[in-house]
């Protein structure tokens, strides 16, 4: 029987001096005014059930798809073995693999395979920052026994993502982005840190858990930070689009559908964050909070 696999502090991936990513108590601006970008937080939901995401478990990534000009891939939730297909590109041109979590909810690995605290629309987490989502992840894991039953299956090993991922020499970076909704501005900020500290020789591979809405969001993100000053918006997102089999980011459903809301500020974030990137290529110069604020 494996042990369980200690799990790692969560790495800032920043300047040494600088904390990039402050919670809501340590951000004066966060905590005493309305956010600057309006966005609708949703209200967590109950029941939360541990379930194997057994979907996902497959060598090659569900849904993955690669940008080789831009060193970009996104996909569903992996299992540990399907690094080594994730990595492939960033192996070839030998550069370093930076894997962007971007999932709120509780998920890790279980006897080596992708697990996940399930609620309804993935929003058990909905009402935490990115500090407490992560710390009620680990506590999760943690107390998850060796020996033990869940989902009808015996415990043998239980691991976080970031553990996987640094224990297979790649980089791992964290953002809690609340299933269907468009991300934070916090959460916006330190995506924008994280790029920054990004080595000029790199690979990017964003995951949420289908490789979808999420997945699809921060790859036209990170497009636009490299590409908005000379292509269009519907250039940039139509070329996601393309590669995520036709998900598009600006698409609203009706307003009878629970996702209208949400789906509609998405959109409205995204042609807003195209302006940003417009103006300030790879987020130089300013970070999206000082923007949406000018």
């Amino acid at each position: 029987m494996k042990k369980t696999i200690l799990i790692l502090p969560l790495l800032i991936i920043a300047c040494a001096e600088k904390n990039v990513h402050p919670t809501a108590q340590e951000n004066p601006v966060n905590a005493s005014t309305k956010p600057a970008f309006f966005m609708t937080k949703p209200q967590p939901t109950t029941p939360v059930e541990l379930v194997f995401d057994e979907k996902y478990d497959s060598v090659k990534p569900v849904n993955y798809r690669k940008n080789d000009s831009l060193h970009m891939s996104g996909s569903a939730s992996f299992i540990p073995n399907s690094l080594k297909e994730i990595a492939k590109p960033a192996k070839k041109l030998k550069v370093k693999l930076f894997v962007f979590d971007l999932r709120q909810e509780s998920h890790g690995y279980i006897n080596d395979k992708p697990v996940t605290w399930q609620a309804p629309n993935d929003w058990a987490n909905a009402d935490l920052n990115h500090g407490e989502a992560v710390q009620r992840e680990r506590r999760l894991l943690l107390d998850t026994e060796l020996g033990s039953k869940v989902a009808g299956k015996t415990v043998q090993s239980t691991e976080t993502e970031e553990s996987v991922v640094r224990s297979r020499g790649y980089e791992y970076v964290r953002l809690t982005v609340t299933d269907h909704l468009r991300p934070s501005d916090s959460e916006t900020d330190w995506f924008l840190e994280a790029v920054h500290a990004l080595p000029e020789k790199s690979w990017v591979h964003f995951h949420c858990r289908a490789g979808k809405g999420r997945t699809t969001t921060f790859m036209v993100m990170y497009d636009m930070l490299r590409n908005a000053k000379t292509e269009s918006l519907d250039a940039i997102v139509k070329r996601n689009s393309e590669l995520s089999n036709d998900y598009d980011v600006l698409d609203i459903p009706a307003q009878d559908n629970w996702k209208y809301i949400y789906q509609k500020e998405r959109a409205e974030f995204i042609r807003e964050f195209y302006n940003y990137a417009k103006a300030h290529p790879n987020g130089d110069g300013m970070l999206w909070t000082e923007w949406v604020r000018k």
